[in-house]
């Protein structure tokens, strides 16, 4: 029964152990080891700009505005499910980390925001690919929340308005259930398997600088969802006109293509 009740507890000691390895501990060094897994690549699609590619998103940043020009992703009910479940802690997991090589911008957040005290204008880290959907992996989570390389400066009001209508809308169209009913989407069509998006910065509002770092604050986020048959464009100010109501900034693609000069998805094809 000893012998029993011993080898029980050493099984379930393994088992833990087994699962605790598949928990990454984000820190400084851990967070290194895995951006190096995936190297930045020289870009000819603009001057200034480098392509990073990993297992969760592609990106094209031009690194002399610290912002993407085009990020592509793709979200399915698979991972939807697998980022219910694994339930990423985005206190502990959600800390940004600036790329290898390149500047920490944490404190230049810290300074663009003195002395406003209206939260909805304050200046956000803005996702491209957004943390949510990124979450069906720690590692996934951990990249998208990187500097210059998945972010850009995006007005509070925006962030949490428009973009986030959009990102909840995303996880309702694979069928999530876990936005429902308070989705900020209020999504009740059918449900599709896939949903690749593409997503970037246009324009500028102005430049800001703070500590030895210039970076571009956007005058646009724009958003362009695929799935099915359908593809929506959506061309959000980066401003608080866009608090709410993705559904009034939708554009028809040829408009977006046309604005924006190319084609994100020949830019970033699917994949």
């Amino acid at each position: 029964m000893k012998r029993c009740f011993l080898v029980l507890l050493i099984t379930a000691f393994t088992v833990t152990l087994l699962l605790a390895q598949d928990v990454p501990v984000p820190n400084a060094a851990y967070v290194r080891q895995l951006q190096a897994r995936y190297p930045l690549k020289a870009s000819t699609f603009r001057p200034n700009c480098v392509e990073w590619d990993n297992a969760y998103f592609s990106a094209i940043v031009d690194t002399s505005q610290r912002e993407s020009l085009v990020t592509y992703g793709y979200y399915t009910t698979g991972r939807e499910d697998t980022m219910v479940k694994l339930h990423v802690e985005r206190s502990k997991y959600g800390a940004w980390h600036a790329y290898i090589g390149f500047k920490n911008e944490t404190k230049f957040y810290s300074a663009i925001n003195r002395g406003i005290s209206n939260r909805l204008l304050k200046y956000a880290k803005g996702h491209y690919a957004a943390f949510e959907l990124c979450a069906w992996s720690y590692d996934g989570a951990i990249l998208s929340c990187t500097y210059d390389l998945n972010e850009g400066i995006e007005l509070q009001g925006q962030n949490e308005g428009t973009e986030e209508e959009v990102e909840s809308l995303t996880r309702c169209l694979v069928g999530s259930t876990a936005q429902q009913p308070h989705s900020k989407a209020h999504y009740t069509g059918p449900v599709y398997a896939r949903v690749d998006y593409w997503k970037g910065s246009y324009g500028s509002n102005k430049l800001l600088y703070q500590g030895g770092i210039s970076k571009n604050y956007s005058a646009v986020y724009w958003n362009l969802l695929q799935y099915g048959n359908e593809t929506h464009a959506y061309w959000f100010p980066n401003d608080m006109t866009a608090q709410k109501g993705y559904q009034h900034f939708e554009i028809p693609v040829a408009d977006l293509v046309a604005r924006l000069g190319f084609d994100p998805r020949q830019a970033i094809p699917s994949h």
